[in-house]
């Protein structure tokens, strides 16, 4: 069985009353960031798609796969907000962006910061520049990791940094030896090195410059009323529920296997 299948089953909290969203009005757009949200096989798949839907058990049916749409973050961010009854997986939540949805979740909490093999000494510095200074990093183009990397460190920073298209590019030049570290998110790296079957303690989170949550953006045409069903729906997956962990440890697990990125 489908593992969001199986944890669907096992939700034992129902909701009565609730109107439901009509199917026909209703669309999610992803954006490529494994393992919140990426293509497999040609399936649209992930952990913030497997939590929204957990959240939205008893309001509508789950999304069929040409209900997804999953392309670059600045087309999918323009759709979302043309089309105020979808939902957009992931997303930081950030002042600016407030007011243009309901914001779900937090789905999980990432580490922004320098990755390197653990082999590879990092320097002590008493600022990002510093620290940086010797390395030769990379970062992935317009994304908000290089973006929140270029105002810490302004445009006359004299670093050796080299801008890749994908986060699989970055990966690989540091396995390879091609750079020294790159600035990227934790989670999203630790899945690669599991997908790849690498060992994760090879690597470390060297030096991290912000933690930030990710939050699953909703429409605001989609009522107050669901909105809340939703939020408490999606919390009490957190909640213990005698197996040992919650369902929300176990579509984690699913994805990461308990494992992350040590200093």
């Amino acid at each position: 069985m489908h593992f969001l299948a199986y944890l669907l089953c096992g939700i034992t909290f129902i909701f009565f009353g609730t109107p439901s969203l009509i199917g026909a009005e209703t669309a999610l757009y992803a954006v490529p960031n494994p393992p919140f949200s990426f293509r497999d096989k040609g399936a649209i798949q992930g952990l913030s798609i497997d939590l929204l839907e957990a959240s939205l058990v008893t309001i509508r049916p789950r999304f069929a796969q040409e209900e997804i749409e999953l392309e670059s973050v600045n087309k999918m961010y323009d759709e979302a907000l043309k089309h105020p009854k979808s939902f957009l997986v992931t997303m930081v939540r950030l002042k600016e962006r407030e007011q243009q949805f309901q914001w779900l979740g937090p789905i999980a909490t990432v580490r922004l910061g320098l990755i390197s093999k653990r082999s590879t000494p990092i320097p002590k510095g008493q600022n990002i520049i510093e620290v940086l200074r010797p390395l030769r990093i990379a970062t992935v183009k317009e994304t908000s990791s290089e973006k929140l990397l270029f105002k810490e460190i302004g445009t006359n920073h004299g670093l050796t940094i080299t801008r890749v298209s994908t986060p699989i590019q970055a990966y690989k030049m540091l396995e390879y030896g091609r750079i020294d570290a790159l600035i990227y998110t934790d989670v999203p790296f630790v899945y690669h090195l599991l997908t790849e079957g690498q060992d994760i303690s090879q690597y470390r989170m060297a030096h991290v410059i912000l933690n930030t949550d990710y939050y699953i953006c909703v429409g605001k045409d989609i009522s107050k009323e669901q909105f809340n069903t939703m939020q408490t729906q999606f919390n009490r997956l957190k909640e213990p529920d005698g197996k040992g962990g919650s369902m929300y440890d176990r579509i984690m697990a699913n994805y990461l296997k308990g494992e992350m990125l040590q200093p």
